[in-house]
């Protein structure tokens, strides 16, 4: 993947976790599922999801 490819992927990641995230009792075994997703990503691009996953929620994002 480019760099642009990279970071257009974990944006849009992040964007559907949170999404997720809001609907967590609902969307519990969903939610399971992305998270072992998110545990087999590339060391980088888990990183860099971890990263701005942070930095929204301490913008009060989610």
């Amino acid at each position: 993947m480019t760099e642009q490819e990279v970071d257009e992927f974990t944006t849009a990641l992040v964007e559907r976790y949170v999404d997720i995230q809001k609907f967590a009792s609902v969307n519990s075994e969903l939610l399971n599922i992305w998270n072992e997703a998110i545990d087999t990503l590339p060391p980088k691009i888990k990183d860099d999801f971890q990263e701005r996953y942070n930095r929204r929620i301490r913008e009060g994002s989610l």
